[in-house]
């Protein structure tokens, strides 16, 4: 059972994006709110509970039985409008239903897909280059009605938060300027040649792919973008393996999806540079993070 004491303590963990002092102010106000939602929405709490980057995600069963869960941010504009991007996919069947939704709270109920496993779990089937290929033309299938992001500013918000990231004494010592500069010019020549009107999910990473027992890969927290679609690529090739077998897997995935693999294999190199700076701000370099480095500098 979840008690009150652990809504606080998953509430001040959203310290990372919002601050020390807003997160704790959210995990105190926490408890109240899920026992208001649980009331009027006629949920009863189970647990575990997870705390993403943006929101705590509480567990319930409906009046009916259903597994579902409670999604509760500080950032309720950004947790409406997660709501309405999962709304605009519903119609592929990829993502969980929205059953009900509280704008002033900052929450939603959402559809609990099971097993309710991600696949960066360690207990998760990794996904093929062909189960991957089937989400991403679903997906890219919608129309582009109604998303008003573009990639670009996606992108540009990148460069000011991962470059922040590069300059610290921790990431810089291990990876230097130049190699993010290159970075940077690679992404914005991509940027400039794009051509595609696509609506992409961009944040599809493992973490945000959860595997049903019923309707195959269905994504999590969309951040939907209009651009390249393949943006929504480069975590499958840069999961895990050596720099020819994350190369190999954007020679298995382009054909499938119909795009250039050169273009699919700048981009990824885009992302491992990324993903690297990332780990080592928040772990320190490690074998990875090198491994990374020598797939983006094998031009």
């Amino acid at each position: 059972m979840i008690t009150d004491e652990d809504l606080v303590r998953e509430g001040a963990a959203l310290d990372d994006r919002f601050g020390v002092e807003r997160a704790a102010a959210f995990g105190r106000q926490l408890p109240a709110v899920v026992a208001d939602l649980a009331h009027r929405w006629r949920l009863a709490p189970e647990g575990p509970l997870s705390t993403g980057a943006t929101s705590v995600v509480v567990p319930v069963r409906t009046a009916s039985g259903e597994p579902a869960v409670i999604k509760i941010s500080p950032d309720a504009e950004f947790l409406a409008r997660q709501g309405a991007m999962l709304r605009h996919l519903a119609p592929t069947g990829r993502v969980p239903a929205v059953l009900e939704a509280d704008a002033a709270a900052g929450a939603l109920l959402l559809e609990r897909v099971l097993p309710h496993r991600t696949l960066d779990d360690s207990r998760a089937t990794p996904p093929t280059a062909v189960e991957w290929a089937g989400l991403l033309r679903d997906l890219h299938g919608t129309t582009t009605e109604g998303v008003t992001d573009l990639l670009r500013q996606r992108c540009e918000d990148m460069f000011r938060r991962i470059g922040a990231r590069q300059a610290t004494e921790q990431v810089s010592a291990h990876i230097p300027r130049e190699v993010w500069g290159r970075a940077v010019e690679d992404c914005l020549a991509l940027l400039e040649t794009d051509q595609e009107q696509v609506v992409i999910h961009g944040d599809l990473h493992l973490g945000n792919v959860l595997r049903s027992s019923d309707r195959g890969l269905v994504v999590i927290d969309p951040k939907l973008c209009v651009g390249d679609r393949c943006f929504d690529m480069v975590d499958f090739v840069v999961v895990s393996g050596t720099a020819d077998q994350m190369a190999q897997r954007v020679r298995e995935l382009a054909p499938l999806v119909d795009t250039d693999p050169g273009r699919l294999l700048r981009w990824s190199r885009v992302n491992a540079v990324v993903t690297a700076i990332s780990r080592t701000a928040w772990s320190g370099p490690d074998a990875w993070t090198q491994t990374l480095l020598e797939f983006a500098r094998d031009q």
